[in-house]
Formats: structure tokens, sequence, C-alpha cells
């Protein structure tokens, strides 16, 4: 099975930012990905215009799309033209989950109201009895990191009460095989709550990989991750595209 990771579109109104987006998808349509999950940041201008151009490149693959907010999101808009496709009531957080043939995926909205750090305190309830119904194992994605990335500008925006969600996973009778998110406009992998973490790169222009006071003038181009099922192992690839 192939799970398609694209976030942070952060489409805008202009034909710089589509153009990015189709350069990544016509990359992916080969593929034939069986879901495409969307980490968030979708659009930054607020206009319905935005996200429904995002939508209609995103279902012309013909695979089951599945997103969460991100700080920059407009959680109305996002009801308004991707709630077909999600379980989501007229309020309260933009969390979804979805049975894709073996895998069950799980989208956290951690975001907070006009702000750029996230807090999984919201959802902790909710996730732990998505965890405790029989199901696939499943994968679970976010917008805002749980985890240090090291970046410091970043962390700071990064996800609160991570340590709850970490309690949470660890307590799942239900196999958890992994957590993805975005916002930081970078790939990367580490652990959190013991498990696999991973983080996409951006459609949208990526930042810089700044360490220890140290980064380098490139700039990276945009890309995906493509997450692979098969025999029991989760295997994430990333994908840059020039």
């Amino acid at each position: 099975m192939i799970v398609a990771q694209l976030s942070d579109i952060h489409a805008n109104g202009s034909s710089e930012a589509l153009e990015r987006l189709d350069a990544v998808l016509a990359w992916l349509r080969p593929l034939a990905p069986d879901a495409i999950i969307v980490s968030g940041d979708i659009a930054e201008d607020g206009e319905a215009k935005s996200y429904a151009g995002v939508a209609e490149r995103l279902r012309a693959l013909k695979a089951p799309v599945q997103v969460v907010p991100g700080n920059v999101d407009d959680h109305a808009l996002l009801r308004r033209v991707f709630g077909a496709e999600h379980d989501w009531g007229d309020e309260g957080p933009l969390n979804s989950v979805r049975d894709a043939g073996p895998l069950r995926l799980i989208g956290l909205d951690v975001t907070v109201p006009g702000e750029h750090h996230g807090d999984a305190t919201p959802v902790l309830e909710w996730l732990e009895q998505q965890l405790l119904e029989d199901g696939p194992p499943a994968l679970l994605f976010q917008h805002q990191h749980p985890f240090g990335c090291g970046i410091g500008n970043k962390d700071r925006n990064m996800c609160r009460n991570g340590a709850g969600l970490a309690e949470v996973i660890g307590a799942a009778p239900t196999v958890v095989l992994g957590l993805t998110c975005g916002h930081v406009h970078r790939p990367l992998f580490t652990s959190f709550a013991g498990l696999p973490a991973t983080m996409a790169p951006s459609v949208a222009r990526s930042n810089k990989l700044r360490l220890d006071g140290k980064d380098t003038e490139r700039v990276d181009p945009p890309g995906l991750m493509i997450h692979h099922w098969e025999d029991g192992y989760l295997v994430s690839h990333v994908v840059m595209v020039s």
C-alpha cells in the first residue's frame, strides 16, 4: 500500500504556489497512491478558491484524500471544501480517521486558534477512543511537531503536551506504527513515544536547516513523503522534486 504525504502547500492565489504543487503531483501520478494525506497549511490567504484549487488537483489522482489543518488554515473553508471526505460536524476539531486497506490513518487537529504553536491536549480523549477500537495498525499525522527538531525558532512553535500524546500512544491497544507531521518545511526522521516519527518536506519554499547557529544559503526544492506498507513493515521515502 502506498500513502502519499504532502504538507505545507501554502496556496496563496499565485500561480507559483500551484505550479509547485503541480510539479509534485506530476511526479506522484505514476505511483497511483492508495491514499493521500495532507499535514496542514494548505492555503494561507483565506480564500475559498485557493482551497478549491488544491482540492481539485488532489482529487484528480483518484485516491482518498485526508487532511488536517495547519496554523495558517481557515477551518471554515476546510470544512466547506473537504467536509464531504471527512466526518466533520459544524464545529469542533477537524480530526479524522479512515481505514485505508491494511492501515488506519488518523489525522489530529492540534492547531490553536490565532497561534502558530499546536497543543495535543484537546484531542487526547478522542485519540484514545480511536486507538481502543479494533482495527488495522495506525499511522498518525498532524501539523505541528510534538518533538524537538533542533531549529530554535520552529521549536518555539511546536505542538505542546507531547508528553500527554506519547502517553496515549504508549497505552493504546491498537498498534501505532508511527507519527508524521509538517510545519517546519523540512524532512526529518526521529523517534516519538518510542516509535518512528517523520516530517514531510514542504510543497512551498523550504526553510533553511539552521543548527547550532549555522546554516546554508541553499534552498531545497519542493517535495513529498511516500509511506509504503508491505509485509508488516512501513518504510518512508523522501522525494524532492526540482
